[in-house]
């Protein structure tokens, strides 16, 4: 898979600056980055509209702004990454998506928002809407490490995501030298259907809920064993099978793995549905002390 650009939004804060970096010097080394800020001019109140500058003035002053913060974001970065600037008006979410259409990118690379004091818990709704409406794969490059990330974890169902899913983990898998932890998580709801029926059948709820478990979990890592045949080194891949909430799980999952990136499908499992960011991606992006990637469905090698 080759990832030849970078679209990255900045607003010139401090984990918008440390995103950029991260990107362009951890995650794709080599890639062309396109530094991308919004101005999104804000509602002029009818009764303030004579005592504030024209429209056009506003918006020349915040372009002479971006463009001059732009340029020394990409004279921070390496000598060695092709950059290039581009300004654009609109609402945010929307020119992030049409930008990363328009300049070809492979991935679109966001921080959380740089105003909250705890990033990790308050994503920010134009994040949201980036990763629910890019065409691309989404970087959320929160709480990023100082180096490429050496494990990472792959929340997975069989879903018809997985696919790209998995491509896009070999492929980092190799580019990192990464370990790969496969992750299922079965709801509680399948664990208590499964449960009415085994209780009946055992002397004890001890006995039921150790049966259960073997066979969920015996089912499931068979499946994750056979996906990993399919293109993963297997001695770089674990997998394992938990029960909960599934964005909850896959939070604690990486916080205990120490992970350092973890990928996702933007497709199923509630991941996202709708018009809405789904639950179990809101609660990873909100909740994850380390980047996410969201794989759209069509984006395979």
């Amino acid at each position: 898979m080759k990832i030849e650009r970078l679209l990255v939004a900045v607003d010139f804060s401090d984990t918008a600056t440390a995103a950029a970096r991260y990107a362009a010097e951890h995650f794709v080394p080599g890639a062309e980055v396109v530094l991308l800020h919004v101005i999104d001019p804000p509602a002029r109140p009818r009764f303030a509209r004579d005592m504030l500058p024209p429209e056009a003035a506003l918006e020349a002053m915040a372009r002479e702004f971006a463009a001059k913060r732009s340029m020394e974001l990409a004279s921070s970065l390496p000598n060695s990454v092709r950059s290039r600037i581009e300004i654009r008006v609109g609402k945010p979410h929307d020119v992030i998506a049409s930008t990363a259409s328009d300049v070809d990118a492979s991935i679109v690379v966001i921080g959380p928002h740089g105003d909250r004091p705890r990033p990790w818990r308050f994503l920010g709704t134009t994040a949201d809407r980036v990763v629910r409406t890019s065409p691309v794969p989404v970087l959320v490059a929160t709480v990023p490490t100082p180096h490429p990330p050496r494990r990472i974890l792959v929340p997975v169902d069989d879903d018809s995501s997985t696919s790209p899913v998995l491509e896009w983990t070999r492929d980092l898998a190799d580019r990192f030298d990464a370990d790969v932890t496969l992750l299922h998580v079965w709801s509680n709801a399948i664990y208590s259907h499964v449960a009415s029926m085994s209780y009946a059948e055992t002397r004890t709820e001890a006995d039921a809920r150790r049966e259960i478990e073997s066979e969920l979990r015996g089912a499931a890592e068979h499946w994750l064993k056979e996906m990993a045949r399919g293109g993963l080194t297997r001695e770089r891949v674990t997998s394992t099978v938990a029960w909960g909430n599934a964005g909850d799980v896959v939070v604690e999952t990486a916080q205990s793995s120490r992970a350092e990136l973890i990928v996702l499908g933007r497709n199923g499992s509630g991941l996202l549905s709708g018009a809405l960011l789904g639950r179990t991606t809101a609660t990873v992006l909100h909740g994850a002390r380390c980047p996410v990637l969201v794989v759209t469905k069509s984006s395979g090698a």
